[in-house]
């Protein structure tokens, strides 16, 4: 495999030229923290990382890669119990503008916490997701078409005019094909006066490859007076 066909490459390019310190940005699947790392490198100082993960494993994979380029992060871990208590909690719970932050919790209550933190949080100038199951842990832990539609929903509404959604999809293990048509379906049902959509596909790969899918946010045109 060549960086032409990978949808890493690709999904990492498309995303490096909307970047600069100090932005906002998700990773929605911190896996073994190649792409929270990828945005550290662009966004500090002075920026802000959310990095989710449903496994302990990803999430201390995540930190310590992290931490071995110079990076310092803090961990929230939540049970979904947990979850909805903190979000009832009022002012308990800051939300820091500045920082890499790891939350041990399902991705798909990212959108919750953005409504949470709208008005302390610097607009959201992208998202990106790596579906399906840890690279080197156990393969039946995966992405969940439930889950990863509503961390889309959540991001899409918090996402700043000319941001980016990113998600590479993968379709080679079990449960993955139910995932990838709720996503392919999702994309497809974004209004084209709101958002301008590309796919990346590899048709000469065997096998079962990845594919990137990419949303852009149009900026609203102002009224004329």
């Amino acid at each position: 495999m060549t960086s032409l066909t990978s949808a890493v490459m690709w999904s990492q390019k498309l995303l490096q030229e909307k970047l600069q310190p100090g932005d906002f940005v998700i990773d929605g699947t911190a896996g073994n923290g190649h792409d929270s790392l990828f945005l550290a490198q662009r966004v500090m100082p002075g920026g802000c990382i959310w990095s989710f993960d449903i496994q302990e494993q990803a999430i201390y994979k995540t930190a310590e890669r992290l931490q071995k380029s110079g990076y310092h992060s803090k961990t929230y871990t939540f049970e979904e119990k947990e979850m909805e208590s903190l979000l009832n909690q009022g002012s308990a719970f800051s939300l820091d503008r500045e920082g890499i932050f790891l939350f041990r919790t399902d991705h798909g209550q990212l959108g919750k916490l953005l409504e949470r933190g709208t008005e302390t949080l610097p607009p959201l100038k992208a998202a990106i997701f790596n579906l399906g199951y840890l690279p080197g842990g156990e393969r039946t832990v995966t992405t969940q078409a439930t889950s990863t539609i509503a961390a889309l929903d959540g991001s899409a509404k918090g996402l700043a005019p000319e941001g980016r959604l990113i998600v590479v999809v993968y379709v080679g293990h079990d449960g993955a094909e139910e995932e990838a048509k709720a996503v392919d379906h999702w994309w497809a049902q974004l209004p084209p006066e709101q958002w301008d959509t590309l796919s990346i596909t590899f048709p000469n790969r065997r096998g079962h490859p990845p594919y990137v899918l990419l949303a852009e946010k149009k900026k609203v045109k102002g009224r004329c007076e």
